[in-house]
């Protein structure tokens, strides 16, 4: 049975390029390139970044697994207005803060058929089409990493199965999604807003 890297195809697949290792110059410089620990690290330190981990899904009684440890990145907007300043001697804008916008995830990974290596991975492609078919809010489970960021629900939006030539055994794709949060009404307020 054949040997994978899963966390070095799923690179390839989507980066396309891996350099070769550098002995002495990453001997010397493995520090900066080790991933860090999530632990005692803040959720916005990670903005940004790329890491590999086991994702799950929920939906009433159904769970879903994403296949072989996909990258995930995770992205968060605020809406700004800016406007214009009138005057020769002022320069820039004003800004005025709106809201910050949910999360947005990008999940990136590959599909490969553990049994056999030669066939296509029909079953995990299976598995992402019936995720995406879902059309609400899927729960998070025990995944650190959102957790730093208090994602426990997210929409899945956009999903891309990309072509790998010369690879009739893998499947590539990418998800987008956007984190999703119960929102309550208050009453009070507009009780308060309806009285004035």
């Amino acid at each position: 049975m054949a040997e994978f890297n899963f966390k070095e195809l799923v690179a390839r697949a989507h980066f396309d390029y891996i350099g070769p290792v550098f002995t002495k110059w990453f001997e010397n410089n493995k520090k900066a390139m080790v991933l860090p620990s999530l632990k005692n690290v803040f959720g916005s330190q990670l903005l940004g970044n790329k890491y590999f981990f086991t994702l799950k899904l929920k939906y009433g009684k159904q769970q879903f697994t994403f296949p072989n440890e996909p990258l995930i990145a995770v992205s968060l907007v605020k809406t700004i207005v800016e406007t214009a300043t009138v005057g020769k001697y002022r320069k820039g804008t004003v800004k005025e803060y709106i809201n910050t916008e949910d999360y947005q995830l990008t999940i990136r990974g590959v599909c490969v058929n553990t049994e056999d290596y030669d066939s296509y991975p029909t079953d995990q492609v299976k598995e992402l089409n019936d995720m995406f078919a879902v059309n609400d809010a899927l729960e998070v489970v025990n995944n650190p990493f959102l957790e730093l960021f208090q994602i426990r629900k997210i929409v899945l939006k956009e999903i891309l199965l990309d072509e790998m030539q010369g690879q009739p055994n893998l499947q590539k794709y990418v998800i987008r999604a956007v984190s999703d949060q119960d929102f309550y009404a208050d009453v009070t307020e507009k009780n308060n807003f309806l009285n004035s």
